[in-house]
């Protein structure tokens, strides 16, 4: 991490004006580059509060697309939540000479792999089948799976399905 001094509280709200340029709830104006990182794609955001003319805001809609939102709000404790209700952690948040300066980086979604709930789900199975149909919101999804399975081997059996 780079050396710096404490730069204060951060901005609580950042908006884009317009491509690369965020303006702060005081009107302060902030540079913004994003950096991917090697590590598997992750992006990273690094804001300075530089004094740029405000100039015309830009609609989200005449931005070009990118992978940076339209707004950063603060969150609780070190992160921001975007206009896309993704967490942003702060990774530091330094004066670098003179220069105000946040790290900010996208905190990766949850990557659900079913293959490690396998034991789990099989057990939710079995506990599902001691109890009658129809009486578990939990259970539900297994039996509309049991359903579907049973219809799709009666239809390549060639019988015809039955009326629900």
């Amino acid at each position: 991490m780079a050396e710096g001094g404490h730069a204060g509280a951060p901005p609580v709200r950042l908006w884009v004006r317009r491509v690369g340029v965020y303006c702060d709830e005081h009107r302060k104006t902030w540079l913004v580059a994003a950096e991917e990182a090697s590590e598997e794609g992750m992006l990273r955001a690094r804001i300075q509060r530089v004094q740029v003319p405000l100039g015309e805001a830009l609609r989200p809609s005449q931005l070009p697309p990118s992978r940076l939102p339209h707004m950063w709000q603060l969150s609780q404790g070190e992160q921001y939540r975007d206009s896309n209700s993704r967490v942003w952690e702060i990774e530091h948040h330094l004066m670098l000479g003179g220069v105000e300066e946040l790290l900010l980086k996208l905190v990766p979604v949850n990557n659900y792999v079913e293959s490690k709930c396998e034991s789990v789900l099989r057990e939710m199975r079995k506990c599902c089948a001691r109890y009658p149909k129809g009486r578990s919101v939990c259970c539900s999804g297994f039996e509309k799976e049991e359903r579907e399975r049973e219809k799709l081997k009666a239809t390549s059996e060639g019988i015809p399905p039955s009326p629900q």
